[in-house]
């Protein structure tokens, strides 16, 4: 294992892992400085100390959205563990329990995921893994896929991407501007029930959530709002991204067309945020795509409705071609 990367210890940070992921915390020194925080579900030995691919598998990386973590993901650990899949999600940059100190950008949370995907054996060129983002971490998968074609075999694309069809979300672009943003973000401060609330929009129906789940993400909401660190991250994450789809949506579609990755893209069917007709662009670009809707999901169905989207991930990753170095025709491009 990379001499950097260590070991989570819990001491008493408030944003305390899942409970059953616990033991696979684990925390990367970043080159440029800062620690990134992932879980790994394991992987085994190729025989030289590294950890590889288990099963001759593509390890599975996933990348949450705007203002969450890596325990977004609870839910498709266990599913696509026992399927013999390497399962890695990390905190990005600023989020979660990941410090990081300078500019937080989509361009920044692509590179900590090439790099811990390097340190963490989870690809080379020769055993490239699949990338998965929900909303925002699909753009940041999107950029590391282009940066890297050789090191991703697939692109899972959860309720986000660029290019968009029908433009950016106009909320998004107010809620960026700083005395709007902020004002409303620290309102929750001072009423954490309305902070709980603010989750509800991003379900199909919150309320029907396990007990369990909804007690960890009512504490989770608040932990994220009292935080100045979550905030700083949340908007210049929100800045960045509105940049990116007004200014490179040009540079993500020609990415699309030129990476050799198979792409799934996967809906909540009743996503309010963004609904699932915003993929329309995508299937435009890439008529091999495959596209799935998640009934009675709403913007984050991997927490939602787990078993349906575990399911669908692992349809559309049975059907990958045997592992190997994808057919590179182009080079890499920076976004």
């Amino acid at each position: 294992m990379n001499e950097h990367i260590h070991f989570f210890q819990d001491d008493g940070h408030p944003m305390r892992p899942w409970p059953p992921l616990a033991e696979k915390s684990r925390v990367l020194k970043l080159r440029h400085g800062g620690t990134l925080f992932y879980y790994d579900s394991g992987a085994i030995s190729a025989g030289d100390g590294q950890p590889r691919t288990l099963c001759g598998k593509p390890s599975v990386v996933l990348v949450h959205g705007l203002g969450d973590e890596a325990d977004s993901w609870r839910r498709l650990f266990g599913p696509l563990s026992a399927a013999g899949f390497r399962v890695i999600a990390p905190d990005l940059p600023g989020f979660g329990r990941s410090a990081v100190r300078g500019r937080i950008s989509i361009g920044r949370h692509a590179a900590a995921v090439l790099e811990l995907m390097e340190a963490s054996g989870a690809a080379d060129r020769d055993n490239p893994a699949v990338l998965a983002g929900s909303s925002m971490g699909a753009l940041a998968a999107e950029a590391a896929a282009f940066r890297r074609p050789d090191w991703v075999r697939a692109l899972i694309l959860m309720d986000g991407c660029l290019p968009l069809s029908g433009g950016v979300n106009k909320n998004l672009v107010l809620m960026g501007l700083p005395f709007i943003g902020k004002k409303w973000y620290r309102s929750f401060r001072q009423n954490h029930e309305r902070a709980r609330r603010s989750l509800f929009p991003y379900y199909h129906d919150f309320e029907a959530l396990p007990e369990e789940d909804r007690q960890f993400l009512r504490e989770r909401v608040i932990a994220r709002v009292e935080s100045p660190d979550q905030e700083r991250a949340y908007f210049a994450s929100l800045r960045s991204l509105n940049l990116t789809g007004l200014f490179r949506k040009a540079r993500f579609a020609r990415g699309l067309t030129r990476t050799p990755a198979k792409i799934l893209l996967l809906w909540g069917a009743e996503d309010q945020v963004l609904p699932p007709e915003a993929g329309t662009a995508i299937r435009s670009l890439r008529p091999d795509a495959a596209h799935v809707e998640i009934s009675g999901a709403g913007h984050l169905p991997h927490q939602e409705k787990p078993g349906e989207t575990a399911a669908a991930i692992l349809n559309f990753l049975q059907q990958l071609p045997q592992a190997g170095p994808p057919d590179l025709q182009r080079p890499g491009e920076p976004l």
